[in-house]
């Protein structure tokens, strides 16, 4: 069942438990204080014909010496004072009846009878053939005889009028259903129809549109639960995205692996089959030598590099905080030679700031960045390395004024494989490992690699500590 539909079975439960409980409530009330009312009025009404009826027996006793006939007496008794709804009765010592000849209502009446010779006046109600009756007996004596006078008042009336309230709530109540029915739906519509919102964007998020989103209105609970669904569904985009985007970074790796083993592979392969083909010439089988040598060194080193990748990643750092100046001043001295080969000028700029590094693969890392930046640079140009604080904290840099990168560059230049000059990396003997062997080692040191590059304007690389 829907849980629209539940809301509404449970708004008309509880209304019909409701008017049900308040229905039976109200009109009992009102029934037992009417019923207390009507005894309260019998209960005069019975003592004023008590009074008469002792009244106009001692009467009748003076003008006939105490020669009453108790039947005429009675008979004129229930003359003087019945009604359409109000009877009499007198009945012997014995219990028997004297007036009427028969009882009026067939039942048993001698204990109450038995208690009204007692002297004491006493009520009870009874229910006979669809009538509700109330009698109250009180004895009166007469020539040393005792009789009850039995007044009997039929209070059926109130019994129709308690039925009739019954029936007046049965037709509110079904009035009053349809119109909470019709509320209730429609409600219970408004209500649900953030959840029906909810429940197709989750639909189409498993389906992989991943972009979809609860439009949130309300301020309750189902709007801050459809506001923070979104956030979920931004956050597993995201994540959508980022393993889409390492997909991709994969394939390219593996494209780039391929490609950098397929190519000198085949250069060798080439090579051997030329020389086992022709006959011995010096030239040749030294150039082809020289090639295939040349080939396998470069082979050596990139199986080398992705070791030390490997390495990097897996082996713990010596990391400790030490003067980051007296390791910068060795890495430029260590680059001094290659830079001065295009007349490039390596300058410092740093103070006695100290950071949390292991030597040795910083230096690694720097000479990677430098070596970059000596091959992007041109003849008579210079590249500072240095240091320097910023919002984020402290930051190692190096910065040239060669070539630089586009904004497409920059987000894949520390791919493994990537180079922005392939033809220029190959000439160098580079495969376009150093800056993703970089980007690991600052990775372990817990800093982050931020490149900011224009096109023949520069680039400058921060390690953000």
């Amino acid at each position: 069942m829907k849980f629209r539909w539940k809301i509404f079975l449970l708004c008309i439960i509880i209304y019909i438990i409701t008017l049900s409980i308040t229905g039976i409530l109200v009109t009992e009330n009102s029934y037992n204080n009417l019923l207390n009312k009507e005894i309260d009025r019998c209960l005069k009404e019975q003592n004023n014909v008590y009074k008469n009826s002792i009244l106009y027996l001692m009467v009748n006793q003076k003008q006939m010496d105490n020669n009453i006939d108790m039947v005429n007496y009675g008979h004129r008794i229930v003359e003087m004072f019945e009604d359409e709804d109000s009877y009499i009765e007198i009945f012997k010592e014995n219990g028997t009846v004297l007036v009427p000849s028969e009882k009026i209502i067939n039942v048993d009446r001698k204990e109450e009878i038995k208690t009204s010779m007692k002297g004491k006046r006493n009520y009870i109600m009874r229910r006979n053939n669809g009538h509700h009756y109330i009698f109250i007996n009180q004895v009166f004596e007469m020539n040393n005889k005792k009789f009850v006078l039995s007044y009997i008042k039929d209070l059926t009336e109130i019994d129709k009028q308690k039925t009739k309230q019954y029936g007046y709530f049965l037709e509110v109540g079904i009035i009053g259903l349809i119109f909470i029915a019709a509320i209730t739906s429609r409600i219970s519509k408004m209500m649900i129809k953030p959840i029906e919102n909810l429940t197709d964007v989750t639909y189409n998020i498993a389906k992989g549109n991943y972009k979809d989103r609860v439009k949130v209105k309300n301020i309750d609970e189902i709007g801050i639960l459809a506001e923070r669904f979104n956030k979920m569904a931004d956050e597993i985009e995201n994540k959508i995205t980022q393993l889409e985007n390492e997909s991709k970074k994969k394939q390219r790796f593996i494209d780039n692996l391929a490609h950098e083993l397929r190519t000198p592979l085949t250069s060798i392969i080439g090579y051997a089959e030329l020389l086992m083909k022709i006959k011995y010439d010096e030239e040749t089988f030294h150039k082809g030598l020289n090639y295939m040598y040349f080939e396998g060194k470069r082979m050596l080193k990139l199986a080398n590099t992705l070791m030390k990748m490997i390495i990097t990643r897996e082996d713990p750092l010596n990391i400790y905080s030490q003067n980051i100046k007296p390791i910068l001043k060795e890495i430029l001295e260590v680059m001094e030679i290659k830079a001065s080969e295009k007349n490039i000028k390596l300058k410092l700029s740093t103070e006695d700031i100290k950071f949390n590094v292991d030597k040795d693969m910083i230096k690694v890392v720097f000479i990677n960045l430098i070596d970059n930046s000596i091959k992007a640079s041109e003849g008579d140009s210079e590249i500072i390395v240095g240091s320097g604080k910023n919002f984020d904290g402290n930051y190692l840099f190096v910065k040239d004024y060669g070539k630089g990168m586009s904004e497409e560059e920059i987000s894949k230049v520390i791919e493994p494989f990537y180079r922005v000059d392939k033809s220029r990396a190959r000439k160098d003997g580079g495969v376009g490992l150093g800056l993703a062997l970089c980007n690991e080692v600052i990775k372990r040191h817990n800093a982050k690699l931020e490149i900011e590059s224009k096109l023949n304007r520069g680039t400058t690389i921060k390690l953000v500590f």
